[in-house]
């Protein structure tokens, strides 16, 4: 069968993410035996033109949509995509016969409601890398959907549905097809090479919607083709700077240490960031970070309160962030804090206790405060909201919906984080982020790989705020 893949996220803030989940999909297809082309309309000029022009020559049986997200997940500045992908599915419609299959983390948060507005034909949530190539075959056949994992159909005018699976072993799964990516343009717009080396999340946080995308017990690709992988697009391409997608990098540390520890052996001469959270990450880790080529770490910490810690179900503790704090300082390592304020009984205060906390922990590069919790299906979040009488559990959550904490529900609300960052040069808010002097300030470090561009915040940031 003839499938084309169209990869329909174009955010290139803070930096152009390159589609890893459309290129695992496209390498699966491969696999199976599909004649596939592939469509990335991230730097697209004329999206209308671009989907014609490329149907018209392929013509495709099939065609997939790979969504990434929902929409931006910020309560300061909210935007949503998904009317976006409405428009590219009439497009295609207007260009073609071929039936419509949705897919992607977006789809996996909410199959249903995004199916439906979208008007796609099919949809798959969760893991795609078998479910697709098991679709197309039942597709082709005129057999039954029953049994294939994650999948959306109609059937006598209603939606049917059967539950994901994540049961796979990655190892036994392909890997992305990284030819299909234009990684010139990526890496001029501050991207990297996105790698991930397990699946499946163990915490708990009340917000979070990884348990959706990928299960909660962590499986692993093995280390040593996760290096393969690595050698063979550096070879293959010349770029050697990565970024490990995986939600935690470091936890469970075995795994991380080992893909570490097959960098050094190799002597593979490349730059990598990851996200991490302070699990495990001690002096030791720190150092075998830097020694195979990281050049920072971005730690989702979320709160920096035992308070806010407990309420968010983080999993680590306040003594866990300072000993990571020093950890990486003494090593030498970048590292920026991502914070989450407005959860749960939160207030004032504690983002007041928060910043104390941190500067008595040390100095990071930078630290992004942002504000308000999006809301997911199906998480502890979700609950609290309807609870609280915030949320009814019928409402729509495909457009963006926050929870900000009932002390905090006040019009100088934005205005208070914003003078709370001021009184450290790292600190920034969404404000900041919004700032055309920003945008051009990520357009220069991107164009002269400046890697972490989070780095010398201090120095551009005193810059930024005397523009206000």
């Amino acid at each position: 069968m003839k499938v084309l893949i169209v990869s329909t996220n174009r955010e290139k803030t803070p930096f152009a993410v390159a589609p890893v989940g459309a290129a695992k999909i496209i390498g699966a297809l491969r696999q199976s035996g599909h004649e596939v082309d592939f469509l990335d309309l991230c730097f697209a000029r004329n999206i209308g033109r671009s989907l014609r022009q490329r149907i018209r020559r392929f013509c495709p049986d099939m065609i997939g949509l790979s969504i990434r997200n929902l929409d931006n997940c910020a309560y300061v500045h909210s935007h949503a995509y998904f009317q976006g992908d409405r428009e590219i599915v009439r497009m295609i419609r207007s260009a073609s016969r071929a039936p419509v299959i949705i897919g992607g983390s977006a789809v996996s948060v909410a199959p249903e409601e995004l199916t439906a507005y979208l008007k796609a034909d099919y949809a798959i949530a969760g893991e795609g890398e078998n479910s697709l190539p098991a679709f197309l075959s039942a597709y082709t056949e005129n057999s039954g959907f029953e049994g294939i994992p994650g999948l959306w159909w109609r059937e006598n005018g209603q939606w049917q549905a059967n539950p994901p699976s994540f049961s796979a072993s990655l190892d036994d799964l392909p890997r992305q097809a990284y030819d299909c990516i234009d990684f010139d343009r990526y890496f001029s717009a501050g991207g990297f090479v996105a790698m991930q080396t397990r699946r499946g999340c163990p915490f708990e946080c009340i917000y979070c919607s990884y348990s959706v995308l990928e299960g909660k017990r962590p499986r692993f690709f093995p280390a040593g083709a996760c290096v393969d992988e690595m050698e063979k697009i550096v070879r293959d391409t010349g770029r050697s700077d990565f970024f490990f997608v995986d939600g935690v990098f470091n936890f469970p540390s075995g795994h991380a240490t080992a893909v570490c520890e097959e960098i050094i052996r190799r002597r593979l001469k490349i730059r990598w960031l990851a996200y991490c959270n302070p699990s495990g990450l001690d002096r030791q880790m720190a150092a075998l970070f830097k020694a195979s080529g990281c050049a920072g770490i971005e730690l989702g910490l979320d709160a920096a309160t035992e308070k806010m810690l407990v309420h968010l179900k983080k999993g680590f503790t306040l003594s866990e962030i300072e000993r990571t704090y020093q950890a990486l300082s003494a090593e030498g390592l970048p590292f920026a804090v991502f914070l989450l304020f407005g959860g749960p009984g939160e207030t004032v205060a504690d983002w007041e206790q928060t910043q104390k906390n941190l500067q008595g922990f040390g100095k990071a590069n930078a630290v992004f405060a942002s504000l308000g919790l999006r809301i997911y299906t199906g998480t502890d979040l979700f609950d609290i909201a309807c609870a609280e009488g915030a949320l009814d559990p019928a409402d729509s959550l495909l457009a963006p919906r926050f929870y900000l904490s009932r002390h905090l529900q006040t019009e100088s609300v934005v205005h208070r984080l914003d003078m709370l960052a001021r009184q450290d040069p790292t600190w920034s808010t969404p404000t900041d982020w919004n700032r055309a002097t920003v945008k051009v300030i990520q357009w220069f470090l991107a164009k002269f790989r400046v890697i972490p561009c989070w780095k010398d915040i201090e120095n551009y940031g005193a810059r930024m705020r005397r523009q206000k």
